[in-house]
């Protein structure tokens, strides 16, 4: 880890979480990967002057935490642009990945994971949650493109590529879990795969090992149908429910838990009471299954979060795009609407007014959810406060130094009247000027994708 201090200025700050944030002149105090203090602007002197080489005032550009991603599969992005038509007609991790991944060599999982990281700092993104076998491939490549991680290698044993390596997986764990990776920016967490692929017993060992060592766990939850029907005629519950009675809600210390697309509204409620987050990746899901009701989420209290998944499914690794389709989550049911089907049969005025009507109840109900600072704070803060050994995505004393800087005169966000609807909304990855992750300048600034 990079020891020496700089300091990071600008007119314009993003400060607080979720949805406090705001902007405001200040300069940022960066001790090895950690912000280790916060000063006014105004009147501010460095406090050694041998160091004036560290001070890098960015004039009015934004300094802003840098993007969380809290669902990956970087390896899987070699994937991007094969034809899945046939693929997403059934359970598309089952019949499509398990099969290309159990040919895939540890070797290609650093090359592609590599690629993967690259193209995360491209889009702004500075830490991400990946999930995945031949994990410690996955770290290397991370930490080699400069890249945070927090790696949860893959653990299997009723069925999946990985179903005979569990006990082999649970060992890179612990060792991802050492100070060796933790000073490149590596972190662990405790990857059981699915509930309909992970046995009650390798659930035990995960919850264990994630309480002796205080990790979250980073699993997919209710994703197919296949798993749900599992669930039912194994357990005669649903699978959230399942994890419920095995103990694995009330023991893990932290939980991510993606996609949740066959969670019922007592599956919310019952994650909403403890101190986990499912995770929404609306792109993803258009292709392998359809969206969440994320705002069934939000109205049952539950924690979520905004992420990728892999770029086979989206095409990019670009997190904050991901955000303008959470927030046309808030329109789309009118489509559906009784309104407008009778509309699209009759062309009558009336149903016309109809459908409109539908689409203000659902715009208005979603309003808190879509809120700039909202958006942002499923890929900042909220994400940013999940592994219990570290804090990232916001700019406060103690934080993880993860930056992005945006220029806000480029084309892609001008006039920026609001600058965090700017930047949660527009294609803010083309204004990106400058990276810190973990305290260390990514490239040069204003050429990045050099």
């Amino acid at each position: 880890m990079n020891d020496l201090r700089w300091w990071l200025s600008s007119e314009r700050v993003v400060l607080g979480a979720a949805s406090q944030a705001h902007i405001a002149p200040a300069v940022i105090e960066l001790t090895g990967g950690t912000i280790s203090a916060l000063y006014p602007l105004d009147g501010f002197c460095l406090p050694v002057a041998a160091a004036a080489e560290r001070h890098v005032h960015y004039g009015d550009k934004l300094i802003a935490p840098a993007f969380i991603n809290a669902h990956t599969h970087l390896a899987l992005g070699f994937l991007r642009g094969a034809p899945l038509q046939q693929a997403t007609l059934g359970n598309m991790v089952e019949s499509y990945f398990f099969d290309i991944e159990q040919r895939m060599s540890k070797e290609d999982v650093y090359a592609f994971s590599l690629m993967g990281a690259y193209d995360s700092l491209l889009a702004g993104v500075g830490l991400v949650y990946d999930h995945y076998y031949a994990a410690e491939q996955v770290a290397q490549a991370i930490a080699e493109a400069g890249l945070m991680g927090v790696v949860a290698p893959t653990l299997q044993d009723v069925a999946g590529p990985g179903k005979h390596a569990w006990q082999q997986q649970l060992c890179v764990t612990e060792t991802l879990a050492g100070n060796s990776w933790r000073a490149r920016g590596i972190y662990a967490a405790v990857g059981p795969h699915a509930s309909d692929t992970v046995s009650a017993s390798l659930f035990e060992h995960a919850v264990t090992l994630a309480e002796r060592q205080q990790l979250p766990l980073h699993m997919h939850l209710a994703q197919s149908l296949e798993e749900y029907r599992r669930a039912m005629q194994r357990h005669g519950c649903s699978p959230t429910q399942w994890l419920s009675q095995i103990g694995v809600l009330t023991r893990a210390p932290r939980a991510l838990m993606a996609h949740g697309i066959y969670t019922t509204h007592s599956d919310i409620s019952l994650l909403a009471r403890h101190r986990h987050a499912l995770v929404f990746c609306p792109y993803s899901q258009l292709v392998f299954g359809f969206p969440a009701a994320v705002d069934q989420w939000q109205r049952l209290g539950a924690n979520w979060l905004v992420a990728t998944d892999c770029a086979s499914s989206n095409d990019t690794m670009n997190v904050q795009q991901e955000l303008r389709l959470v927030a046309g989550q808030r329109s789309l049911g009118a489509s559906w609407s009784q309104g407008y089907r009778d509309f699209m049969g009759s062309g009558s005025v009336a149903a016309a007014e109809r459908a409109w009507r539908a689409r203000n109840q659902l715009h208005h109900a979603a309003t808190d959810m879509v809120t700039p600072a909202a958006l942002l704070s499923r890929v900042w803060s909220l994400p940013g406060k999940l592994h219990p050994h570290f804090v990232a995505g916001v700019i406060q004393v103690g934080a993880v130094a993860n930056l992005a800087v945006f220029d806000m005169s480029h084309p892609a966000l001008w006039p920026a009247h609001d600058p965090l609807a700017a930047v949660a909304l527009a294609d803010a990855a083309q204004a990106l000027w400058a990276m810190w992750v973990n305290g260390v300048r990514i490239g040069r600034d204003g050429a990045l994708r050099e």
